[in-house]
Protein backbone atom coordinates (compact mmCIF):
# COMPACT_ATOMS: atom_id res chain seq x y z
CA UNK A 1 0.00 0.00 0.00
CA UNK A 2 1.49 3.17 -1.02
CA UNK A 3 1.78 5.41 1.83
CA UNK A 4 -1.29 8.65 2.38
CA UNK A 5 1.71 11.28 1.51
CA UNK A 6 2.57 9.67 -1.70
CA UNK A 7 -0.94 9.03 -3.23
CA UNK A 8 -2.85 12.42 -2.51
CA UNK A 9 -5.32 10.23 -0.13
CA UNK A 10 -4.79 12.26 3.78
CA UNK A 11 -4.71 15.56 1.36
CA UNK A 12 -8.07 14.51 0.31
CA UNK A 13 -9.91 13.21 3.36
CA UNK A 14 -8.46 16.12 5.80
CA UNK A 15 -10.37 17.84 3.92
CA UNK A 16 -13.67 16.14 3.85
CA UNK A 17 -13.17 15.73 7.79
CA UNK A 18 -12.47 19.46 8.47
CA UNK A 19 -16.00 19.94 6.05
CA UNK A 20 -17.94 17.59 8.19
CA UNK A 21 -16.44 19.45 11.50
CA UNK A 22 -15.93 22.64 10.35
CA UNK A 23 -18.37 23.42 8.01
CA UNK A 24 -21.18 20.77 9.29
CA UNK A 25 -21.03 21.11 12.71
CA UNK A 26 -20.38 17.67 13.84
CA UNK A 27 -18.30 17.03 16.73
CA UNK A 28 -15.58 14.49 15.52
CA UNK A 29 -14.88 12.82 11.79
CA UNK A 30 -12.97 10.57 11.37
CA UNK A 31 -11.26 8.12 8.36
CA UNK A 32 -9.91 4.31 8.22
CA UNK A 33 -8.34 2.96 4.89
CA UNK A 34 -9.11 -0.93 3.46
CA UNK A 35 -5.80 -2.38 3.87
CA UNK A 36 -4.64 -4.10 1.06
CA UNK A 37 -5.36 -8.00 2.39
CA UNK A 38 -9.02 -6.38 2.00
CA UNK A 39 -10.09 -7.45 5.60
CA UNK A 40 -9.26 -4.83 7.65
CA UNK A 41 -9.89 -0.81 7.81
CA UNK A 42 -6.81 0.97 9.85
CA UNK A 43 -8.09 4.32 11.62
CA UNK A 44 -5.59 6.78 10.46
CA UNK A 45 -6.99 10.31 10.06
CA UNK A 46 -8.77 12.51 12.62
CA UNK A 47 -10.34 15.79 13.24
CA UNK A 48 -11.76 16.67 16.69
CA UNK A 49 -10.47 14.12 18.42
CA UNK A 50 -9.43 14.57 22.72
CA UNK A 51 -7.67 11.04 22.54
CA UNK A 52 -5.29 9.13 20.75
CA UNK A 53 -7.29 6.04 21.04
CA UNK A 54 -8.83 5.71 18.08
CA UNK A 55 -5.89 6.45 15.80
CA UNK A 56 -3.95 3.54 14.18
CA UNK A 57 -6.89 1.43 15.39
CA UNK A 58 -7.88 -1.60 13.38
CA UNK A 59 -11.29 -2.42 12.38
CA UNK A 60 -12.34 -5.86 11.24
CA UNK A 61 -14.37 -6.38 8.21
CA UNK A 62 -17.85 -6.52 9.39
CA UNK A 63 -17.15 -5.65 12.99
CA UNK A 64 -18.51 -2.61 14.60
CA UNK A 65 -19.81 0.37 12.38
CA UNK A 66 -17.36 0.72 10.06
CA UNK A 67 -16.72 -2.75 9.67
CA UNK A 68 -20.14 -3.08 8.98
CA UNK A 69 -20.35 -0.40 6.23
CA UNK A 70 -17.52 -1.76 4.71
CA UNK A 71 -19.15 -5.15 4.63
CA UNK A 72 -22.31 -3.66 3.19
CA UNK A 73 -20.96 -0.99 1.18
CA UNK A 74 -23.60 1.45 2.25
CA UNK A 75 -23.95 3.84 4.79
CA UNK A 76 -24.84 2.64 8.86
CA UNK A 77 -26.17 5.03 12.05
CA UNK A 78 -26.53 4.53 15.56
CA UNK A 79 -27.38 7.06 17.92
CA UNK A 80 -25.93 5.17 20.76
CA UNK A 81 -23.09 3.18 19.97
CA UNK A 82 -21.79 1.63 22.86
CA UNK A 83 -25.96 0.37 23.84
CA UNK A 84 -26.37 -0.34 19.76
CA UNK A 85 -28.10 -3.44 18.64
CA UNK A 86 -27.07 -4.79 15.32
CA UNK A 87 -23.19 -4.19 15.47
CA UNK A 88 -20.59 -6.09 17.48
CA UNK A 89 -19.00 -4.03 20.41
CA UNK A 90 -15.41 -5.10 20.08
CA UNK A 91 -14.29 -1.14 20.01
CA UNK A 92 -16.42 0.15 22.84
CA UNK A 93 -14.02 0.89 25.14
CA UNK A 94 -11.87 3.86 22.94
CA UNK A 95 -15.52 4.86 21.43
CA UNK A 96 -16.41 5.51 25.27
CA UNK A 97 -12.98 7.01 26.23
CA UNK A 98 -13.56 9.75 23.20
CA UNK A 99 -17.07 10.62 24.62
CA UNK A 100 -19.00 9.33 20.95
CA UNK A 101 -22.44 8.24 21.22
CA UNK A 102 -23.98 9.39 17.76
CA UNK A 103 -22.06 8.15 14.50
CA UNK A 104 -22.51 7.62 11.11
CA UNK A 105 -19.74 5.47 8.90
CA UNK A 106 -20.15 5.86 4.96
CA UNK A 107 -17.65 3.59 3.03
CA UNK A 108 -15.51 5.53 0.46
CA UNK A 109 -15.74 3.47 -2.87
CA UNK A 110 -13.12 3.02 -5.75
CA UNK A 111 -13.79 1.31 -8.90
CA UNK A 112 -16.85 -0.13 -7.09
CA UNK A 113 -14.93 -1.34 -4.14
CA UNK A 114 -14.98 -0.49 -0.69
CA UNK A 115 -11.22 1.61 -0.33
CA UNK A 116 -12.42 3.28 2.77
CA UNK A 117 -14.71 4.23 5.54
CA UNK A 118 -15.19 7.74 6.57
CA UNK A 119 -16.90 8.42 10.06
CA UNK A 120 -19.23 11.77 11.38
CA UNK A 121 -20.37 11.37 15.26
CA UNK A 122 -22.16 13.47 17.52
CA UNK A 123 -20.70 13.29 21.78
CA UNK A 124 -24.51 13.23 22.56
CA UNK A 125 -27.40 10.83 22.12
CA UNK A 126 -29.27 12.53 19.47
CA UNK A 127 -30.35 10.89 16.07
CA UNK A 128 -28.02 11.80 13.21
CA UNK A 129 -30.86 12.75 11.28
CA UNK A 130 -32.06 12.88 7.30
CA UNK A 131 -30.01 16.13 6.86
CA UNK A 132 -26.68 14.93 8.06
CA UNK A 133 -26.82 11.97 6.75
CA UNK A 134 -27.14 13.30 3.76
CA UNK A 135 -24.34 15.83 4.24
CA UNK A 136 -22.00 13.00 5.47
CA UNK A 137 -22.45 10.95 1.94
CA UNK A 138 -22.36 13.85 0.18
CA UNK A 139 -18.97 14.99 1.13
CA UNK A 140 -17.84 11.23 1.17
CA UNK A 141 -19.00 11.00 -2.78
CA UNK A 142 -16.78 14.27 -3.62
CA UNK A 143 -13.86 12.57 -1.46
CA UNK A 144 -14.48 9.56 -4.04
CA UNK A 145 -14.50 11.71 -7.36
CA UNK A 146 -10.98 13.37 -5.91
CA UNK A 147 -9.90 10.30 -5.19
CA UNK A 148 -10.54 8.90 -8.55
CA UNK A 149 -8.97 12.12 -10.48
CA UNK A 150 -5.62 11.90 -8.67
CA UNK A 151 -5.93 8.35 -9.61
CA UNK A 152 -6.35 8.76 -13.40
CA UNK A 153 -3.99 11.77 -13.39
CA UNK A 154 -1.16 9.62 -11.25
CA UNK A 155 -1.75 6.91 -13.85
CA UNK A 156 -1.68 9.78 -17.21
CA UNK A 157 1.60 10.36 -15.29
CA UNK A 158 2.80 6.51 -14.98
CA UNK A 159 1.67 5.86 -19.00
CA UNK A 160 3.60 9.02 -20.16
CA UNK A 161 6.54 7.84 -18.39
CA UNK A 162 6.35 3.97 -19.54
CA UNK A 163 6.08 5.67 -23.27
CA UNK A 164 9.31 8.01 -22.64
CA UNK A 165 11.46 5.23 -21.51
CA UNK A 166 10.46 2.85 -24.55
CA UNK A 167 11.47 5.46 -26.96
CA UNK A 168 13.64 6.87 -25.73
CA UNK A 169 17.18 5.90 -27.55
CA UNK A 170 20.03 3.82 -26.31
CA UNK A 171 23.01 5.80 -24.71
CA UNK A 172 25.77 6.64 -27.30
CA UNK A 173 28.81 4.50 -27.26
CA UNK A 174 31.15 7.13 -27.32
CA UNK A 175 31.79 8.01 -23.57
CA UNK A 176 32.33 11.78 -24.46
CA UNK A 177 28.80 12.30 -26.06
CA UNK A 178 27.42 10.36 -22.59
CA UNK A 179 27.42 13.98 -20.03
CA UNK A 180 25.68 15.64 -22.74
CA UNK A 181 22.92 13.02 -23.70
CA UNK A 182 22.01 12.56 -19.85
CA UNK A 183 21.74 16.57 -19.64
CA UNK A 184 19.92 16.73 -22.31
CA UNK A 185 17.58 13.92 -20.85
CA UNK A 186 17.45 16.04 -17.57
CA UNK A 187 16.35 19.06 -19.71
CA UNK A 188 13.73 17.22 -21.48
CA UNK A 189 11.73 16.74 -18.21
CA UNK A 190 11.60 20.30 -17.63
CA UNK A 191 10.26 21.17 -21.23
CA UNK A 192 6.24 21.82 -21.31
CA UNK A 193 6.29 22.97 -25.31
CA UNK A 194 5.87 20.01 -27.37
CA UNK A 195 7.71 22.24 -30.19
CA UNK A 196 11.33 22.39 -28.28
CA UNK A 197 10.65 18.97 -26.90
CA UNK A 198 10.46 17.47 -30.11
CA UNK A 199 13.85 19.16 -31.38
CA UNK A 200 15.44 18.31 -28.58
CA UNK A 201 14.55 14.93 -28.94
CA UNK A 202 16.06 14.49 -32.43
CA UNK A 203 19.29 16.19 -30.91
CA UNK A 204 19.26 12.91 -28.69
CA UNK A 205 18.74 10.59 -31.37
CA UNK A 206 21.10 11.84 -33.90
CA UNK A 207 24.02 11.27 -30.76
CA UNK A 208 23.26 7.75 -30.92
CA UNK A 209 22.82 7.74 -34.58
CA UNK A 210 19.19 6.65 -34.71
CA UNK A 211 17.16 7.84 -37.84
CA UNK A 212 15.22 10.53 -37.96
CA UNK A 213 11.97 8.36 -39.23
CA UNK A 214 12.26 6.29 -35.95
CA UNK A 215 12.52 9.11 -33.78
CA UNK A 216 9.28 9.39 -31.34
CA UNK A 217 6.49 11.86 -31.70
CA UNK A 218 6.30 14.69 -29.66
CA UNK A 219 3.53 14.83 -26.95
CA UNK A 220 0.21 16.06 -27.57
CA UNK A 221 -0.17 19.81 -26.33
CA UNK A 222 -2.48 20.11 -23.13
CA UNK A 223 -5.93 20.57 -23.53
CA UNK A 224 -7.30 24.31 -24.43
CA UNK A 225 -8.48 25.63 -21.44
CA UNK A 226 -12.34 25.55 -21.09
CA UNK A 227 -13.44 28.91 -22.94
CA UNK A 228 -15.62 29.90 -20.24
CA UNK A 229 -13.98 31.01 -16.95
CA UNK A 230 -15.57 29.86 -13.77
CA UNK A 231 -14.06 30.96 -10.29
CA UNK A 232 -13.01 28.32 -7.76
CA UNK A 233 -16.15 29.11 -5.66
CA UNK A 234 -18.44 28.94 -8.63
CA UNK A 235 -17.05 25.87 -9.81
CA UNK A 236 -17.15 24.87 -5.98
CA UNK A 237 -20.99 25.32 -5.77
CA UNK A 238 -21.94 24.21 -9.18
CA UNK A 239 -20.41 20.85 -8.23
CA UNK A 240 -22.50 21.23 -4.36
CA UNK A 241 -25.37 21.82 -7.02
CA UNK A 242 -24.53 18.57 -9.39
CA UNK A 243 -25.63 16.20 -5.67
CA UNK A 244 -28.90 17.55 -5.46
CA UNK A 245 -27.83 19.94 -2.48
CA UNK A 246 -30.26 22.95 -1.54
CA UNK A 247 -28.63 26.27 -1.76
CA UNK A 248 -28.60 26.00 2.13
CA UNK A 249 -26.79 23.07 2.46
CA UNK A 250 -24.29 24.36 -0.08
CA UNK A 251 -23.65 27.31 2.10
CA UNK A 252 -23.16 25.14 5.17
CA UNK A 253 -20.67 23.11 3.07
CA UNK A 254 -19.05 26.29 1.68
CA UNK A 255 -19.00 28.25 4.93
CA UNK A 256 -21.63 31.06 3.40
CA UNK A 257 -25.08 32.29 3.49
CA UNK A 258 -27.29 30.65 1.30
CA UNK A 259 -27.77 34.00 -0.73
CA UNK A 260 -24.01 34.25 -1.44
CA UNK A 261 -24.23 30.89 -2.72
CA UNK A 262 -27.71 31.73 -5.07
CA UNK A 263 -25.53 34.35 -6.12
CA UNK A 264 -22.26 32.22 -7.34
CA UNK A 265 -24.84 29.76 -8.81
CA UNK A 266 -26.43 32.47 -10.97
CA UNK A 267 -23.15 33.79 -11.99
CA UNK A 268 -22.12 30.38 -12.96
CA UNK A 269 -25.68 30.23 -15.15
CA UNK A 270 -25.07 33.81 -16.69
CA UNK A 271 -21.73 33.01 -17.73
CA UNK A 272 -22.59 29.80 -19.25
CA UNK A 273 -26.02 31.12 -21.14
CA UNK A 274 -28.13 28.30 -19.10
CA UNK A 275 -31.39 28.60 -17.37
CA UNK A 276 -31.31 26.13 -14.78
CA UNK A 277 -28.63 24.62 -12.74
CA UNK A 278 -28.87 21.10 -14.06
CA UNK A 279 -28.25 22.62 -17.30
CA UNK A 280 -24.80 24.84 -16.06
CA UNK A 281 -24.04 21.61 -14.62
CA UNK A 282 -24.39 19.30 -17.76
CA UNK A 283 -22.87 22.58 -20.21
CA UNK A 284 -19.97 22.80 -17.71
CA UNK A 285 -19.23 19.00 -18.21
CA UNK A 286 -19.24 19.63 -21.76
CA UNK A 287 -16.72 22.32 -21.45
CA UNK A 288 -14.49 20.17 -20.00
CA UNK A 289 -14.90 21.08 -16.12
CA UNK A 290 -14.93 18.17 -13.81
CA UNK A 291 -18.40 19.12 -12.06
Amino acid sequence: MAAAGQDGWAGVIDGALAQLVDRAGLDLAFAARVQPDGRRLVISRLRGARTPLLRDLVVLKGTGLGGKAMALSRPVTVSDYVGADGISHEYDLPVMREGIHSIVAVPLLTGGRVSGVCYAALRQRLDIGERLQRVAANVARRAEERLAADARAAQDVRERQDVRERQAPAAPADPRLRDAYDDLGSLLERVHDPGVRAELERIRHRMTGTADDARPQAEAPEPPEPPVALSRREREALRCAALGLANAEIAELMGLSPGTVKCYLSSVMRKLGTRNRMEAVNTARGMGYPV
